[in-house]
């Protein structure tokens, strides 16, 4: 075919880019708000994709010249390369704004998007009193359901991009590790400062995963894990490029973290998107971003499929009075009068879906530790296919996040919580003693066998990983999580093979031990 660069798939783009709107002569206009997103004399733009253009007809030597072209345009005005998700980050040239470059941009047919570099602000209200004592969002969310099978772990990462964090906050101290300033580019062992200048970053640090059952202070949604701070700002007024903040999630991804979150601005953002897919396809990590906080339908073209965009809603389960909805909403956490750690070592309760978005990077940090071999899109549909139904989708997306249920429908990777022992044998004629040992006091235990591999459900309980399971047993939990208990096998029964597991009240599983009786 005859190279040219069409304009048909700059306008689809142009068409959805962030903050723009449409003017009354067709073009599309980018709009500030105040405190929101405002201009910074940058843009990010992202040329055609390889894989886009060879779609649509191109042969392979016509797209590399259109992608090297692409990038010669931008010669001379390239600030930051961001390399894997193939975007850049320009100055624009004295005497031209934003809208009148990603017109020119756009027109070249080169581009998938040209938007701006937005200052871009984190997401709360004034806090409330902060003698205010009461967690209320576990119990609607189901954390002490979903803490019995599980805490979290060290070994698990769970980063905040935000403001820094308050390195000697008693609550979260023991639990930091080193992370990254995105604004200088540097390491902690860099000298890259990670310290909270804002406050922000202290309150939601502390949702994820300030340190449980310590007799102290407070308690997030993974007690246990490891959170690493990211911070994407070095102004006290907590405002960030958001180049700075999607770099900081793509550095986390990069070294280790299973998740990131981001409590700003912005979500109505082609690069957010690229970001998150990126994260998820390459590093394994989910990003999650806040739906933010003006009470107002977000557009529909910016329904991140590898994002997670997170609502606020009240004590009663309504959505917030400032929550955004709308179609990009993939799950809501509450957002009301959070209580959590703030700087200088004490509590407050902020508001916002700054807020409610940490609140849900903490269930995906639990899932990831509870089970370490499910994959970011795996932790993904557990938070969602087991949220709660508790209205419009348009409002709710999938619905409020349930720590139980997902935590209930986990599994155990390569280990199981529940250890089944009946002493190396079994021998027809005789009785067997079995201990199950992991489960919870006052839990029922069963024991099961089955014909071989594959699966019986129990309902209102779980599902075994053994085929048309029959119950042989069953005992109650002692204080110790310990049931035990005895059975006659009959003698015909020697030579038979059995397949037995354990599970107990919680779904909670043994391995399947396969033996044969002598």
């Amino acid at each position: 075919m005859q190279l040219k660069f069409t304009t048909f798939v700059a306008g689809v783009a142009l068409a959805t880019v962030a903050g723009a709107q449409q003017a009354s002569n067709g073009q599309i206009q980018f709009v500030e708000i105040d405190g929101e997103r405002e201009f910074t004399n940058q843009m990010i733009v992202r040329p055609l994709q390889m894989a886009d253009l060879l779609a649509q007809g191109y042969s392979q030597s016509q797209a590399e010249l259109l992608r090297r072209a692409a990038a010669e345009r931008l010669h001379g005005l390239v600030l930051e390369r961001i390399e894997p998700n193939d975007e850049y980050v320009i100055s624009l040239p004295n005497g031209v704004d934003e809208n009148t470059m990603a017109g020119d941009l756009m027109a070249s047919g080169m581009y998938e998007y040209a938007e701006p570099n937005w200052m871009l602000y984190p997401l709360d209200t004034t806090p409330n009193d902060p003698q205010f004592n009461s967690q209320w969002w576990h119990q609607n969310i189901n954390s002490e359901g979903g803490w019995d099978y599980g805490t979290g772990s060290t070994n698990v990462i769970a980063a905040v991009c935000d403001t820094g964090v308050d390195s000697n906050h008693p609550d979260l101290q023991a639990h930091l590790i080193s992370g990254y300033n995105s604004v200088d580019n540097k390491t902690e062992a860099q000298g890259g400062s990670t310290e909270d200048i804002n406050g922000h970053g202290t309150w939601v640090a502390g949702c994820v995963g300030a340190i449980g059952n310590n007799n102290n202070q407070v308690a997030g949604v993974a007690w246990d894990v490891s959170i690493m701070p990211v911070r994407v700002s070095n102004s006290s007024g907590g405002g960030a490029y958001l180049s700075d903040l999607t770099g900081g999630a793509l550095w986390a991804g990069q070294n280790g973290a299973g998740s990131a979150s981001v409590s700003y601005s912005g979500v109505e953002s082609s690069s957010v998107g690229t970001t998150g897919t990126t994260l998820k396809n390459q590093y394994d990590c989910l990003m999650l971003w806040a739906a933010g906080n003006s009470n107002r339908s977000l557009n529909s073209a910016y329904d991140h499929a590898n994002v997670i965009v997170v609502g606020a809603t009240d004590q009663n389960n309504n959505r917030a009075s400032f929550s955004n909805y709308g179609a990009p909403i993939d799950v809501v956490a509450p957002g009301v009068s959070i209580l959590s750690t703030s700087m200088g070592g004490g509590t407050s309760s902020p508001s916002g879906t700054s807020f409610s978005t940490p609140i849900t990077n903490g269930l995906c940090a639990l899932l990831r530790a509870t089970n370490p071999a499910l994959s970011a899109q795996e932790i993904e549909d557990l938070v969602f296919d087991h949220a709660q139904n508790i209205g419009l989708a348009s409002r709710f997306g999938n619905g409020l996040i349930d720590v139980e249920a997902s935590m209930m429908n986990a599994g155990g990777g390569g280990g199981y919580p529940l250890t089944l022992d009946y002493g190396g044998s079994l021998v027809g004629g005789t009785t067997v003693s079995w201990t199950v040992t992991g489960s919870v006091w006052l839990n029922k235990v069963y024991i099961y066998n089955g014909s071989g591999a594959g699966s019986t459900t129990i309902p209102g309980i779980g599902v075994l990983e053994i085929a048309n399971g029959r119950k042989v047993s069953q005992a109650t939990a002692n204080a110790a999580g310990t049931a035990s208990a005895s059975r006659f096998l009959p003698a015909r029964l020697s030579g038979r093979t059995v397949n037995l597991q354990a599970i107990d009240d919680f779904g909670s599983l043994s391995a399947v031990s396969t033996t044969t009786i002598l």
